[in-house]
């Protein structure tokens, strides 16, 4: 009976290790999820619970098999596995437009961080995995809210459905005269004799917030897409 008890508050521990490495990836997840990036809340909170449940059966889950006699095992192997894991997942996000803008390389980086932190509180480092994780969400709202004169240009693709006149074009048009932005491609598809989508490309200079321009874009009803392609 005692010991179930011992296994079961073990794993009880274990579990908690898990659950505040998915708070961890929360903290970092929500500043990528509040700047629409393609790797939001879920995904860090499910990374970092990933990186510190591994990391867990690396350090915990092969004890039976080393008290074999004459058994061999690296049980560093399953957490190096990680590391090749993200490798993966982060270099998928990197994307490389046509224009040569790079977006993503902040998430990517902002991912391998989130696996080092489960991975820390997996192993029972908590104050490491915590300090951390603070200090990405800090570090991602300086390079974010405190130097805006570093960052680059950027695209927005709007598509706009049409159906009774051309007046949120004009609005739209009107708004890239406003900014003084740059509309680089119009492409128009008409869908029936009354329907027809209007698909834009404008470069927004780096002075621009994303969100005071997403803001204004979609107050126009017809916009039906609008996507941001930046260099974080």
């Amino acid at each position: 009976m005692d010991t179930i008890v011992a296994i079961l508050e073990e794993n009880l521990i274990f579990l908690l290790r898990i659950i505040l490495a998915a708070l961890c990836g929360a903290l970092i997840g929500i500043e990528r999820e509040h700047r629409t990036k393609v790797a939001g809340l879920r995904t860090h909170i499910l990374i970092s619970m990933a990186a510190s449940l591994m990391m867990i059966i690396s350090k915990y889950g092969f004890l039976d098999a080393l008290s074999v006699p004459g058994t061999s095992v690296d049980i560093s192997r399953v957490a190096a596995g990680i590391i090749t894991g993200v490798g993966i997942l982060s270099g998928g996000i990197i994307f490389i437009g046509k224009r040569g803008n790079v977006s993503g390389i902040t998430t990517a980086a902002g991912i391998w961080a989130t696996i080092g932190i489960g991975m820390a509180i997996g192993a029972g480092m908590y104050v490491v995995g915590i300090g951390v994780a603070i200090l990405v969400e800090i570090i991602q709202n300086i390079r974010s809210k405190g130097m805006e004169s570093t960052h680059h240009p950027y695209y927005i693709t709007i598509i706009l459905q049409l159906e009774n006149g051309d007046e949120p074009f004009d609005m739209l048009e009107d708004f890239v005269s406003e900014y003084n932005l740059n509309l680089k491609e119009i492409k128009w598809e008409r869908k029936s004799k009354k329907e027809r989508t209007v698909r834009c490309v404008i470069r927004v200079p780096a002075r621009y917030d994303h969100d005071e321009i997403l803001k204004k874009i979609t107050s126009i009803p017809e916009v039906v897409s609008c996507n941001i392609a930046s260099d974080e």
